[in-house]
């Protein structure tokens, strides 16, 4: 058996789309720790894996999120997610909030910045020079 035969292919397939369509960083993230978890408790089963991926959010109405549960949300601004203290009066309290902006520009600080991390584009000609072919 080929690995294409494999339902690997389709946790990465999941992974392809989540990167093509999922726009909130941190639902992204999330998303991806979720696999992680679930591949964690089935290891021998990746399409079970998959399965339960596609099941694992679900969009629901502001007046039905509950006390207690991790919510991701999409506003004007940009998206955040954090856990519901309390919904009341058309408000949403939430607490262990993360933020992410849509904003396209910004000024940073760099007294405030206390570590910076770059992607190394390189990384497999600089490793394994022998692998990287000349797309065409």
């Amino acid at each position: 058996m080929s690995f294409k035969e494999t339902d690997f292919t389709g946790l990465m397939g999941y992974l392809k789309g989540l990167l093509a369509t999922q726009k909130d960083p941190i639902l992204f993230r999330e998303m991806v720790s979720k696999l992680v978890e679930f591949y964690e408790q089935l290891p021998v089963y990746p399409g079970i894996v998959n399965m339960c991926l596609g099941q694992a959010q679900k969009v629901v109405e502001v007046a039905e999120v509950k006390k207690g549960q991790k919510v991701f949300l999409s506003t004007s601004d940009g998206y955040l997610s954090g856990t519901v203290e309390e919904s009341y009066n058309g408000k949403i309290s939430l607490k262990d909030v993360f933020v992410a902006s849509d904003s396209k520009t910004i000024e940073v600080d760099v007294n405030k910045i206390s570590k910076v991390v770059v992607i190394n584009e390189n990384v497999v000609k600089e490793l394994w020079p022998s692998l990287v072919f000349d797309k065409e």
